[in-house]
């Protein structure tokens, strides 16, 4: 049955990736069959920075759909240049304030529309759920990532400033789900969670004694075709493809590492995208003879970026903390398989059909079985053209409208609690089955 939904959607963008293109990705699809009115306060950079969304409504509108800009106010904006300024722990103190305007202009809403169901979609981090249980609707909240604790093995090689910075993290993640009044409060108001990953339905179950649904909040749109062509040419080069920001947290080092052990030579890594450690990243593909095997290209339009994936024949992630990275979802949708440790979003997605997954262990040891998975691959090309085909299949599975199914039966059963709750307050709710 068509609904009324109102969507709290911070970051929002249809040009951009990660949660900007889980958020318009989720408000595009459900708008073919609900009515739906969208909290957003950037589609850029930075808070307030909303000009590519508002271009893109007044040249494409969106039936079923009204979106609505909260405009931070002078505190949060204020706040928000020290984030600007590298700062990033202080965005926190201005989203707060930011959810607190967001709530208000709710409250409006709400005088004019009987809204039906309130969705807590994004950011999906768990440090901050928003306001909106305080309009007394029936609430989703979810996915709801950033609760994983970050495996000490997987920051053994990292630079000590960096390392240091991920211990902090996994601190404030346990003294927040342990500790945080606001955060179990939020986790309790809520009629329905969604956890990202596998992993955040355990934490989710053991901090807060909550069940919930486990969805990606990444999804393939429109449909998959298989690209036989590229294999013509496997044999004289295997194309390999990297994306991701040149940082700690992405880890391109652990992929250059295992491919500076790898035998074979017949293979050529793109890395799409940029970032603080591109210069160190290049003198160490120089150093270890890999810089004529090695392309740098960069951060690419969109447009450009998809191609270069979509004509590789093995996707390499080695993230140390990810909930669901689109570009998984990017090569799944092209027919690329994946390698990955197998943790985080990856481990639940990927899956012998579409990739292979390296257990999580030792430093050097990961690296190791990195290096004889590719070794493996590039000894038995045959081995790429056969998973390119099942992860076709895989990636069917990731479909938007299998996901719109579950997001539709997501939202009667928050009316049906939200209703028991109202009638028996002193109960528990309804047992769900994730």
């Amino acid at each position: 049955m068509k609904k009324k939904l109102l969507i709290s959607a911070y970051a929002i963008s249809p040009t951009r990736g990660s949660e900007y293109a889980a958020a318009w990705n989720t408000v595009k699809h459900l708008a073919g069959k609900h009515d739906l009115w969208v909290l957003y306060g950037m589609s850029d950079d930075h808070m307030g920075d909303t000009q590519t969304l508002r271009q893109y409504i007044e040249r494409n509108p969106l039936r079923g759909i009204k979106f609505i800009e909260v405009k931070a106010g002078w505190g949060a904006k204020t706040i928000n240049l020290l984030n600007k300024a590298g700062f990033g722990w202080f965005f926190y103190f201005a989203y707060y304030l930011w959810q607190k305007q967001a709530l208000k202009v709710a409250r409006e809403l709400i005088k004019e529309v009987d809204i039906d169901v309130v969705h807590q979609l994004g950011p999906i981090g768990f440090r901050e759920p928003g306001f909106l249980s305080k309009l007394g609707k029936p609430l989703v909240w979810g996915p709801i990532g950033g609760m994983k604790i970050i495996d000490k093995q997987l920051l053994a090689e990292l630079p000590f400033r960096t390392r240091i910075k991920f211990i902090l993290k996994n601190c404030i993640n346990k003294y927040q789900l342990r500790y945080s009044l606001r955060i179990k409060l939020a986790f309790k108001k809520a009629d329905i969670l969604i956890a990202a990953t596998r992993l955040g339905q355990q934490t989710i179950k053991q901090y807060f004694n909550r069940d919930s649904y486990y969805l990606p909040e990444q999804g393939i749109a429109g449909d998959v075709f298989p690209a036989v062509n590229k294999f013509n040419n496997m044999a004289d080069k295997v194309q390999l493809v990297w994306s991701g920001t040149l940082n700690g947290r992405k880890n391109l080092k652990m992929c250059l590492q295992a491919l500076a052990a790898v035998q074979r030579d017949n293979w050529v890594l793109n890395v799409l995208g940029d970032g603080p450690l591109r210069d160190e990243l290049e003198q160490y593909a120089t150093e270890n003879r890999m810089a004529d095997k090695v392309i740098f290209h960069g951060h690419l339009p969109r447009k450009e970026a998809v191609r270069l994936m979509a004509a590789g024949h093995l996707h390499i992630m080695t993230s140390i903390a990810e909930d669901n990275p689109a570009v998984i979802f990017e090569a799944m949708s092209n027919g690329v398989p994946t390698l990955t440790p197998d943790h985080c979003g990856m481990g639940d997605v990927i899956c012998s059909k579409c990739g292979v997954k390296v257990p999580i262990d030792t430093y050097d040891n990961m690296l190791q079985q990195l290096a004889s998975v590719i070794n493996i691959l590039l000894n038995n090309t045959w081995m790429l053209t056969d998973m390119h085909q099942t992860t076709l299949l895989c990636a069917n599975e990731h479909r938007w409208d299998k996901r719109l199914k579950k997001l539709n039966h997501i939202y009667d059963e928050a009316i049906a609690v939200h209703g028991q709750r109202n009638s028996y307050p002193t109960e528990g709710r309804l047992n769900i089955v994730p």
